[in-house]
């Protein structure tokens, strides 16, 4: 996966979550197994922290740590075909549609 994925998250009740899952690459652009995740626009009805504003564009972005879309980041093994996540605002089964998700991406 090379590009950011947008990813319905489906729950028991019939309700659903709408999320961004970012492959994070080498400078070589590959893949490094790591996969930050955050919401989408969609479910909070604002635009993403994460994209710069052109006036504050002299500005550093910002940080994961304080962005209120950043949900936190999945980290696969393919060869163990083993995941852990980080971050604590994902259900268990929301992280393992996260990680079947990126499963399917990678080639």
């Amino acid at each position: 996966m090379k590009n950011p994925a947008t990813l319905v998250l489906k729950h028991p009740d019939g309700t659903s979550r709408n999320i961004i899952v970012e492959p994070m690459l080498w400078p070589d652009l590959t893949d490094t197994g790591t996969y930050k995740i955050y919401k989408t626009a969609i479910d909070n009805e604002s635009a993403l922290f994460t994209e710069a504003l052109e006036i504050d564009e002299d500005k550093p972005a910002l940080p994961d740590e304080v962005n209120p879309d950043y949900l936190g980041s999945i980290t696969t093994e393919p060869i163990r075909q083993r995941w852990k996540y980080t971050g604590d605002l994902l259900s268990s089964d929301e992280q393992q549609q996260v990680a079947h998700f990126i499963e399917k991406q990678e080639f």
